[in-house]
């Protein structure tokens, strides 16, 4: 009896319950932060209330679980809410009718989000607590982007398992067809010219190229593979003029014209690397000053933990948008232009302290005219003004935004060429950069 295949996909209902709790989790943790730093008090009216000891052998004030009702008043409006939560509190129950005075915390904006301030101000809650709902957001975040990912993957192995298969054209051949007709060679099943003269060995199947062999559309008149006419009657298609491209150099160092190599597989892959790299370097800029400076908080006196927080959300939000646009500006297309002006300043800068402390450093500037009537500029300071030196007024330039790096078009006087993946300088004779190895774009 053959075995039944289990699928590894995760039931929609399960999905969707596991999204609720995680987004449910995290919004737990940022409304009690959110209601700590920015929230007001009022006093509300506790009117109902349970405690459970969860644990029969602890003492009788502790290992409980409470939950309590209640609702206070905002400019006229009457708000209500319901918490359940651990503690080591035992109020005595409430009689019929009877209700206890407590402060509650809410926003201004959203009255909605509200809590017992016991359950949200920093001096009620514990340091642990305060590091946990830090991290808690993120940890949800990061799993549920995992479910998310997990998903995903399976939906595409379910579509590419649904995909029909192309079918299969199955020719059948006698013995006399396995020996070439042209000059008798033996000929390997299968096989559509001879490996010997080769001649044509067997007739194309109907919707297939006799040129590439691809498989045509219905009433196609040109092949979507090669471009060759499927039928003798169809004149055959002209090759596009190239003309309007520039000439690469075709003799002797072959330096003149920009490279081709950028779109090479792995120039390609070591753009990807590079951009992992840059999203891990871009998390941990933003991670960094989020959690240390809370930690900060907790373990400095002097410095209170509602400042530490904010200053650390407040840097890590700016870090955040730095490197989102610095990642959107390696999408953007390739351009080209011509360098049409270089010059150099002196310039000077405080740099802290007493009133004299000034720093006096030159500026290399470099102006380039991109064929779309922008104009890009390329500062540089001291001894790194690469660009500077290396580009002259007059010359044609790609800027390849997967690298951040610039592309002569003519390097056939050059003694050096820049690597476009590292920026590393290399002699114009080598083929690849002599630190990540990879291709020079020649």
């Amino acid at each position: 009896m053959a075995k039944k295949k289990t699928s590894k996909n995760i039931p929609l209902p399960i999905l969707i319950l596991i999204y609720a709790v995680l987004l449910f989790a995290m919004y737990l943790s940022l409304s009690t932060l959110a209601l700590a730093i920015w929230g007001d008090s009022v006093m509300g009216t506790v009117d109902s209330y349970d405690s459970r000891r969860d644990d029969t052998t602890a003492q009788e004030n502790r290992s409980r679980t409470v939950s309590k009702g209640y609702w206070f008043v905002v400019n006229g409006k009457e708000y209500h809410g319901y918490v359940i939560y651990g503690s080591d509190e035992a109020w005595t129950s409430l009689d019929e009718g009877e209700t206890r005075s407590e402060r509650i915390r809410y926003l201004d904006v959203f009255p909605y989000v509200n809590k017992p301030a016991m359950l949200c101000e920093f001096d009620e809650m514990g340091e642990v607590a305060i590091i946990y709902h830090i991290l808690a957001p993120i940890g949800y975040l990061l799993l549920l982007l995992l479910v998310i990912r997990t998903a995903g993957r399976g939906k595409k192995k379910k579509l590419a398992a649904r995909k029909p298969a192309a079918p299969q054209i199955i020719e059948v051949r006698s013995d006399t067809d396995m020996f070439c007709r042209g000059c008798g060679n033996k000929l390997t099943e299968g096989a559509a010219f001879c490996s010997a003269c080769g001649a044509k060995t067997q007739d194309s199947a109907p919707g297939v190229c006799t040129a590439c062999g691809a498989k045509l559309p219905e009433e196609a008149e040109f092949c979507i593979g090669c471009g060759a006419a499927v039928s003798p009657a169809v004149p055959q298609p002209m090759e596009p003029s190239r003309a309007a491209a520039p000439a690469r150099s075709q003799g002797g160092t072959g330096l003149v014209g920009f490279s081709d190599r950028y779109n090479c597989p792995e120039i390609l892959a070591a753009a990807q690397k590079n951009k992992k790299s840059s999203i891990g370097c871009m998390w941990i800029l933003v991670f960094v000053p989020l959690i240390g400076f809370p930690v900060a908080g907790l373990l400095m006196d002097d410095f209170p933990f509602g400042e530490s927080l904010v200053i650390g959300v407040g840097i890590a939000l700016v870090m955040l948008v730095v490197n989102l646009l610095a990642l959107r500006k390696t999408k953007q297309p390739m351009w080209e232009g011509v360098v049409v002006n270089k010059y150099s300043k002196e310039k000077s800068e405080h740099r802290g302290g007493e009133d004299d402390n000034y720093r006096t450093y030159t500026e290399y500037t470099t102006i380039i005219n991109t064929d779309a009537g922008k104009k890009k500029i390329i500062v540089e300071k001291d001894s790194g003004r690469h660009m500077y030196d290396y580009l002259s007024v007059g010359d044609r330039v790609r800027f390849h935004p997967r690298f951040g790096t610039y592309e002569k078009y003519d390097k056939s006087k050059d003694r050096i060429i820049y690597c476009n993946v590292c920026s590393m300088m290399n002699p114009i004779q080598n083929d690849r950069c002599k630190r990540c190895n990879n291709l020079l774009f020649k």
